[in-house]
């Protein structure tokens, strides 16, 4: 059996001002903070690897991790938060041409062929989701730490629940029911299927959502 420990990174500039952030977008002091809580208890765990996204506030929580278990990290554009529309990278959560755009996306977002200023939908996110889980089912290690971003965990979730062939609707569904903390712990485990008599094609369970008691 593998188990995947996906950890948010830390609480971001963006986050702390209400902002869509972007690549480049860095942790806050408490962010920082988070970071140190993470890593020390990913310290106590098993962990072989550290695969992280490429955006900045995502490779400073791994940083934490890495220097506090001696592991190099590994940095993948598999795990980069979803994308949105180009023009409001920067604007607040409440800003109405944001929101405006984000519900077209929404009622848009299974509709084949849909797209709206380079913004990632359903097919993209499916493609990338399940690029995700075959790279992680490749790796050699069975104890991985994988940081990334709230809203493509999320979808990660969605596809580990649902299977290899959900359906947009269903994929909504989950995203918006889900909430998840900044450095917010998940574990997946492949390979391990929950009963034992029954076979599944789908080798991905989903066994913690979104602890966070290190926060206290």
């Amino acid at each position: 059996m593998k188990r995947i420990y996906l950890v948010r990174h830390g609480e971001s500039q963006a986050n702390a001002e209400r902002r869509h952030g972007g690549a480049e977008t860095p942790l806050t002091e408490h962010g920082h903070q988070q970071a140190v809580f993470i890593a020390e208890r990913i310290s106590k765990l098993p962990v072989q690897k550290i695969i992280s996204s490429t955006m900045v506030r995502a490779q400073q929580t791994a940083q934490a991790i890495s220097e506090k278990i001696n592991q190099p990290i590994l940095s993948s554009d598999l795990f980069v938060e979803t994308r949105g529309p180009a023009e409001f990278e920067g604007a607040s959560y409440d800003d109405p041409k944001t929101l405006e755009a984000f519900h077209t996306l929404g009622i848009n977002y299974g509709k084949p062929g849909f797209q709206l200023d380079g913004a990632e939908v359903f097919e993209d996110h499916t493609k990338r989701a399940q690029a995700c889980l075959a790279f992680l089912a490749e790796q050699e290690e069975d104890h991985i730490v994988v940081v990334t971003h709230g809203l493509f965990l999320r979808i990660l979730v969605a596809h580990v629940l649902l299977g290899p062939t959900p359906n947009s609707k269903e994929v909504q569904s989950i995203m918006s029911a889900l909430k998840t903390r900044n450095t917010g712990l998940t574990v997946f485990d492949y390979g391990d299927t929950p009963f034992v008599d029954i076979p599944s094609e789908h080798p991905w369970n989903m066994f913690v959502w979104n602890d966070h008691a290190h926060l206290g």
